[in-house]
């Protein structure tokens, strides 16, 4: 009988549990019934933080020094810039390859030029026969060095910086490769280096400017380049996309000045225009002839 009546219990407490686990599954599934569209949310939100950390994190199949120098940007793994950058030649001489290393671990490296940027500049440099050439922000002279090898015995290059300790690391590499005779550094602000030029006699004379210094100044380096510039030059500026910000952040400095600076060139009558998606996006300029290929230009 005792034993009877301890079955008996066990069954209605196994009843009581299974009663209130039943209840509890059935308030678990509604609630998560009347979550699903949270839930969702939380599910979509974290494939898309995925793929956007995966943007970010260069591709192992990059052009060596590419992932480094996209600077972040979102475009580091896309399939087809990468697939441009291994359909690109881009050659680089040992002297150049050691300097890029140590600039790509410098505190500022991203403020390295792009191989994509390197390699426009020496198309561009080819096709006009570049032997005059300034450099408005060198850095630690990355592109510096890549536009010195491509200059003749007698060019020369203006590299404009403001601050020596940076051009300093990069002087023995361009020491290393032969060219440091073809440069020669100007140490303060870039408006005052121009502006001397200009003092010296180099209106007209310059062959090709690239701009890749302080973007607040981007307008002011445009006017003074535009006087240097002779007829059939080419100014790059470099950065002239700012990862996108002229578009989502366009009356915000300094995109403010990048996005003035895209502007004035759609206008500009003096030059022709091209605003590329490489790099971090390069704004090209070409000065025109004179006013008569204006003129000729304007009746096609």
């Amino acid at each position: 009988r005792a034993y009877m009546l301890g079955l008996l219990r066990i069954k209605v407490t196994m009843d009581v549990v299974l009663d209130k686990s039943q209840s509890l599954v059935q308030s678990t599934i509604k609630f998560l019934g009347e979550q699903k569209y949270v839930l969702l949310g939380f599910a979509a939100g974290a494939v898309i933080a995925s793929k956007s950390m995966q943007d970010y994190i260069p591709s192992q199949n990059t052009v060596p020094g590419l992932g480094r120098g996209m600077k972040g940007s979102k475009f580091a793994s896309d399939p087809i810039k990468e697939y441009c950058y291994s359909h690109t030649n881009i050659k680089e001489s040992d002297a150049l390859s050691k300097l890029r290393k140590v600039t790509a671990k410098h505190p500022k490296g991203e403020m390295e030029s792009t191989q994509d940027i390197g390699q426009l500049l020496v198309f561009l440099m080819r096709t006009i026969k570049a032997k005059n050439v300034i450099e408005v922000g060198s850095f630690t002279g990355v592109a510096l060095l890549k536009m010195a090898e491509e200059l003749s015995d007698d060019g020369k290059i203006f590299a404009l910086d403001i601050n020596n300790e940076f051009t300093g690391i990069g002087e023995a590499f361009i020491k290393e490769a032969g060219v440091r005779s073809k440069v020669e550094y100007r140490i303060a602000p870039a408006t005052e280096s121009l502006l001397a030029l200009k003092n010296e006699g180099y209106n007209n004379k310059i062959d090709l400017c690239f701009i890749d210094a302080d973007k607040g100044n981007y307008p002011n380096y445009y006017r003074l380049c535009m006087d240097l510039l002779k007829p059939g030059g080419i100014i790059v500026f470099d950065n002239s996309l700012m990862k996108g910000r002229v578009v989502t952040l366009p009356n915000k400095e300094p995109f403010c000045r990048i996005h003035e600076c895209n502007e004035k060139a759609v206008a500009d009558s003096r030059v022709t225009s091209l605003l590329l998606n490489i790099g971090d996006g390069a704004l090209i300029l070409r000065k025109n002839d004179d006013e008569s290929e204006k003129s000729n230009e304007s009746q096609v």
